[in-house]
Order: structure tokens, then sequence, then C-alpha cells
């Protein structure tokens, strides 16, 4: 694992906010995605349904909170008009996208089919987003959530702290669904780069379930935490 250290935290969170208006509009997973995650997890349960909550982290315009919450706690026509509806350039994005954003939780009142963001920008403000730093969360979070989602690792300013912080909020047993973007080299953007599925392993330490490379750019991990 490879870091760059940013020069101030003001500078850190100025680029950070920057690159998620860049690519705001666009999702990085898609329903086909996010099924496959459940069906994992699910398995592992012997196939009785996870209850939540779960948080994402770094949600830029908040679609994979919505695709979050109607695959795990919705129901099969409303996931295949979304699925038929998806578009795929540059990240996945929907045709119609107010059909996902019926029955969004509230960050203020989390229960165990809530699904919750944390977002940097500002302008991905909506009731189940929390705006602000993924390393700060909230202290009444600590053991909250059944499973975290975020693909965001590499761009931590300090990646140990920062997973401290996501393993004090994901209760005993509960699951990290991570997207490793960090493969190559770190920039000013993707602070953390060389990142490797052990370094992940190190940093979030628990039962492997499942793990998939992309190609050299991308790889999917399922870590239950002890």
């Amino acid at each position: 694992m490879k870091i760059i250290e940013s020069k101030t935290r003001t500078e850190y969170l100025r680029i950070q906010i920057a690159a998620s208006r860049k690519k705001f509009k666009y999702c990085k997973v898609s329903v086909a995605c996010i099924s496959r995650f459940k069906e994992i997890i699910n398995r592992g349960n012997n196939n009785v349904n996870i209850k939540g909550p779960i948080l994402c982290l770094g949600t830029r315009n908040g679609r994979e909170i919505d695709l979050f919450r109607i695959i795990f706690f919705g129901n099969r026509l409303r996931n295949l008009i979304i699925k038929l509806l998806e578009v795929h350039k540059y990240g996945f994005s929907s045709l119609f996208r107010i059909v996902e954003t019926f029955g969004k939780s509230d960050v203020n009142r989390i229960d165990k089919k809530s699904v919750v963001g944390v977002e940097l920008n500002p302008d991905g403000e909506r009731k189940d987003v929390l705006i602000g730093s993924f390393d700060e969360l909230p202290r009444d979070w600590a053991c909250k959530f059944k499973i975290i989602y975020a693909n965001t690792i590499d761009h931590a300013q300090d990646p140990y702290r920062t997973a401290q912080e996501w393993n004090r909020v994901l209760e005993p047993g509960g699951y990290f669904i991570l997207g490793n973007g960090g493969i190559g080299e770190p920039s000013q953007i993707g602070c953390v780069g060389n990142l490797t599925l052990e370094d992940l392993r190190q940093l979030f330490p628990g039962e492997l379930i499942y793990f998939n490379r992309f190609g050299n750019r991308y790889s999917d991990i399922i870590i239950q935490k002890k």
C-alpha cells in the first residue's frame, strides 16, 4: 500500500469535493452487482434474508443507497423495473431516476430496514445522507450497522484512521462490502494506491467471504467482521 499525503486537511477536503462533483451523476455499482452481494451474504446465512441497517460511504448522488434499499428490502417487481431502466455509460445510471428514489430512509431515524449514506460533497444532501467525512462518523453510530458498503477506501486521507472508524460502526458479525479502485498508483484524488487484498484484510480483520478482481483496475471484496 502506498499513500500520498495531502498538504492540509482543508486541501484534502477541497480536492475530494471537486472530484465528487466531477463524477456526481454516475454510480459505480449496478443492480446486478448489488443483487450478487445480497445473494452471497444470504447464502452465508443459510438463505435467511439479512436485516440492516446498511451504511454506504462516499455516495455522490445517492443512487447506490437507493439500489441497496430496493434490492435488500424491496420486491422483485421493482428490482426488475430498475434493472430494465439502467444504463451503463462512464458508470451506471437510470433512464428514469425517480422510480428508484421512493421510500428513502431517514438518517435521523435509523432502523433495521434503513439504508443511509455519508457524502462529503454538499450537493449530495438528501434526507438519508449525512453530509460529512467518512472518517468522522457520529459517536452514537458505534456497532450500529449490519452492512457497510464503500468503494472509496482509496480516497481516504489516512486509510488506517478510516478503517478504524468503519470498524467502529459495523457490528460484530457484520459485513464489509468493499470496492477496491486503489490497485494502481496513488494520486492527489485517490490518495491510496498499490492497495492489495492483503492490505484490505489487515485493515478490516475478519473472514473473507468473497473476492473478485476485474482486470487490473478494480476488485470487489466481502469480509465478515469478527
